[in-house]
C-alpha cells in the first residue's frame, strides 16, 4: 500500500469573480502570520484540547490582526498514539493480529472520549470525525494485514502508519476552534474562520536526502524542498479561501490553518515524516513559509532551564537564549527543542524568534530563543546553561609510537567512521602521546575492535601500547556565548570541580568559547552538574556563619547581620 499526496487545485463551484490565481498566496505583505505548535501532552485528552483552543483564542484577543497556523503533535498521555501505531506494524510485522486490534480499538476508543468530551463541537460533527477516524483506522488495518502476510516491517509502512495520530488530533482541534469561533463571530461580530490542513499538501522533503541536515536554497535544507513548498502553500491556501468563500457568502476576513505536524510528502509524492522531534520541525517549516513573526512552541515545561531540574532543584528557566546556545543545550542533552527546528528560523531573513512556553502555564512567558542572549549583555551571566551527556565511554590510544607521525589520526577516526561510530567528544595533548575519544557506551565495544583491527601491526610492535575503555562516563557542557574573551571562565568551571572532589578524565573547548566540557564518572555526574550550576550563580548558594560573641562588638555584629537579612528578604 503506497499512500500518493496531490495537491488539488479542481475549483469548481467556485464562480469566476471569487477565483484567486495560484501563483502567489492571497495574503498580502501586510498581513502578520504567528505559527503555535501544540505538543503530544498539550492534546493529550478533551480537557488539554480545551485548554489550546483557549491559548489560541488568548493570542487572537492579544493582536487582533493576526492570521494564525497552529500546528498539532498526535495525542499523547498513556499510552500515546504515536507509539500505538508504531508498535502495531510491529505486532504485524510478527503476525500478532489479535494485539493489532486491541491497540485499533483503543486509539479508537482514546479519540471517542476525546470527542464526547468536547460539547461545543455538535454530535453531527462528532459523528462526521468520528467516521473519518473510523475509516482510518481500517485502512491501518488493510496495510497491517499486508504486513503480516509479508512478515516485513518496512520503513515506509511505518511513515505513513505512524503520521495519522496528527491527522486525527489536528482535524479535532480545527472542528473545535472554528465552531469556538463561530460562535464568538455571533455574539460579537467578528469573522475567523480556522481550516484543517494536510501538511503532506505543502511540505515536500527531497527523496534523495537520507539524512536531512544540509541547509541550500538551491536545493534543500533538512531535506525540504523550499520553492515547492511555497508553490504547494500558495495553491492550497488560495483553494481553501474559494472554498470558504463559496461555502459562506459573508465569508471571513482571516483564514486560519490547523495543520498537522510530522507529516510531509517526498518528492515522489508519498506520504513520509520528517522523523524525530518532527512535529517542532513542522511548526518551524510553517514559520519560514508563512514568514511568521513568531514561532510558538507549547509544551509542557516552562522553557529552556538552566540544568535538569530532576538533577538540579534550583534549575531556573532562561528568558533569552541564543540559536547557537539552544543548538549547544539540544545536543548535550537538553530536551526542549531539537536543532533541526530552529535551522528554518535561522535561514528566514529576517529571522524568527522561537518561544517555548508552557500550556499548562501560559501566563508564564518561557523562554526566547533568538540571536543574542542575557549572557552577551550581562557579562557577569556568561554561562546561560549546564547540560550532560550520559551513557558515555571514554576510549584512550596511547603509545610512544604515535608521536610525530602523520596521519594517525586519519586513520584512527577513519576506521570509526566506517564502523559508524559516532565520536562526541575527543581530547590530545600536544605531545602527541595519546588521543582519547568518547563515544556512547553502546558503540564503545564495536569502536574498541575496531581499532584494534586497523592499528594491529603498531599493537604487535609495541608502537602503540593500549588502547582502554573507561565506563561508565558522562559530559558535563557549559554553555553560554558570553563565555567568549571572558577570562576565569575555566577556572571557575575546574576549580568548581575540583573543590567538589570530583576527578576530570578529559576535557575539550572550541575556538569559539561557547562549549567547555569536561568528562568525568557517571557516579559523579549529579554532584558536578551541581557543583558548577551554583559555581556560576545559577543557583542560589547557602552561606552558614556562626559568630562566638565575647562582647558588645560581636552584638552588635549579630544585630547588623538581621538586619541586612530582613531587608534583603522581605
Amino acid at each position: 500500500h503506497t499512500l500518493v499526496i496531490t495537491t488539488p487545485t479542481s475549483t469548481k463551484n467556485v464562480s469566476k469573480s471569487n477565483m484567486t490565481t495560484t501563483s502567489e498566496p492571497s495574503w498580502d505583505s501586510e498581513t502578520v502570520w504567528e505559527v503555535h505548535k501544540f505538543g503530544g501532552t498539550s492534546v493529550a485528552n478533551a480537557e488539554c484540547f480545551l485548554r489550546a483552543a483557549s491559548i489560541v483564542e488568548e493570542q487572537q484577543q492579544l493582536s487582533p490582526d493576526i492570521q494564525i497556523c497552529v500546528v498539532v503533535s498526535a495525542m499523547g498521555g498513556k499510552p500515546k498514539v504515536t507509539d500505538l501505531l508504531l508498535g502495531t506494524v510491529d505486532a504485524a510485522s510478527k503476525r500478532r493480529l489479535d494485539d493489532v486490534d486491541v491497540t485499533m480499538n483503543l486509539i479508537m476508543e482514546k479519540h471517542a472520549k476525546c470527542l464526547d468530551g468536547l460539547e461545543v463541537i455538535p454530535e453531527i460533527e462528532k459523528s462526521r470525525l468520528k467516521g473519518i477516524i473510523s475509516k482510518d483506522i481500517n485502512d491501518i488495518r488493510d496495510i497491517l494485514k499486508t504486513v503480516s502476510l509479508m512478515k516485513w516491517k518496512a520503513g515506509r509502512i511505518s511513515e505513513l502508519v505512524g503520521g495519522y495520530g496528527e491527522l486525527w488530533s489536528s482535524r479535532i482541534l480545527a472542528s473545535l476552534l472554528d465552531h469556538r469561533a463561530a460562535n464568538r463571530c455571533a455574539e460579537e461580530g467578528c469573522r475567523s474562520k480556522f481550516q484543517f490542513l494536510d501538511a503532506r499538501r505543502v511540505i515536500v522533503v527531497d527523496d534523495q536526502d537520507e539524512s536531512p541536515s544540509t541547509s541550500s536554497e538551491k536545493g534543500s535544507s533538512g531535506g525540504v524542498l523550499w520553492n515547492v513548498c511555497r508553490k504547494n502553500l500558495a495553491a492550497v491556501y488560495n483553494e481553501e479561501l474559494n472554498a470558504v468563500r463559496t461555502a459562506v457568502n459573508d465569508y471571513p476576513t482571516k483564514v486560519n490553518f490547523v495543520a498537522t505536524g510530522y507529516v510531509a510528502s517526498s518528492s515522489n509524492g508519498v506520504a513520509t515524516t520528517l522523523g524525530r522531534d518532527g512535529s517542532d520541525y513542522s511548526a518551524a517549516i510553517f514559520g519560514r513559509l508563512f514568514q511568521s513573526r513568531v514561532i510558538t512552541i507549547w509544551t509542557d515545561v516552562d522553557g529552556v532551564l538552566s540544568a535538569d531540574p530532576r538533577r538540579v532543584p534550583n534549575a531556573h528557566v532562561i528568558p533569552d537564549v541564543s540559536f547557537n546556545e539552544a543548538m549547544e543545550l539540544a545536543y548535550f542533552g537538553a530536551k526542549v527543542i531539537h536543532p533541526k527546528t530552529m535551522t528554518p528560523s535561522i535561514m528566514e531573513q529576517p529571522q524568527i524568534p522561537i518561544y517555548i512556553r508552557n500550556t499548562f502555564n501560559s501566563a508564564f512567558r518561557g523562554s526566547r530563543i533568538f540571536t543574542s542572549s542575557t549572557t552577551t549583555t550581562d557579562r557577569d551571566k556568561c554561562v546561560c546553561g549546564f547540560s550532560t551527556v550520559e551513557d558515555i565511554s571514554l576510549i584512550n590510544v596511547e603509545g610512544s609510537g604515535m608521536v610525530g607521525v602523520p596521519g594517525v589520526a586519519k586513520r584512527l577516526f577513519g576506521t570509526l567512521e566506517s564502523s559508524g561510530v559516532n565520536v562526541v567528544l575527543i581530547a590530545q595533548a600536544s605531545s602527541e602521546h595519546s588521543i582519547t575519544f568518547a563515544t556512547m557506551t553502546s558503540k564503545a565495544s564495536l569502536a574498541k575492535e575496531a581499532v584494534e583491527e586497523e592499528f594491529a601491526k603498531e599493537l604487535r610492535l609495541k608502537y602503540i601500547s593500549a588502547i582502554d575503555i573507561i565506563s561508565p562516563c558522562s559530559i558535563i557542557a557549559a554553555v553560554g556565548d558570553g563565555m567568549g574573551h571572558t577570562t576565569g571562565v575555566s577556572g571557575r568551571f575546574f576549580s568548581a570541580l575540583g573543590d567538589a572532589k570530583i576527578n576530570i578524565m578529559a576535557m575539550a573547548q572550541g575556538c569559539s568559547e561557547r562549549n567547555i566540557s569536561a568528562v568525568v564518572l557517571t557516579s559523579e555526574s549529579t554532584r558536578a552538574l551541581r557543583a558548577v550550576h551554583a559555581a556560576f550563580r545559577l543557583s542560589q548558594t547557602v552561606v552558614r556563619v556562626g559568630v562566638v560573641i565575647s562582647n558588645e562588638l560581636g552584638v552588635a555584629l549579630v544585630d547588623l547581620l538581621e538586619k541586612q537579612r530582613k531587608k534583603k528578604f522581605k
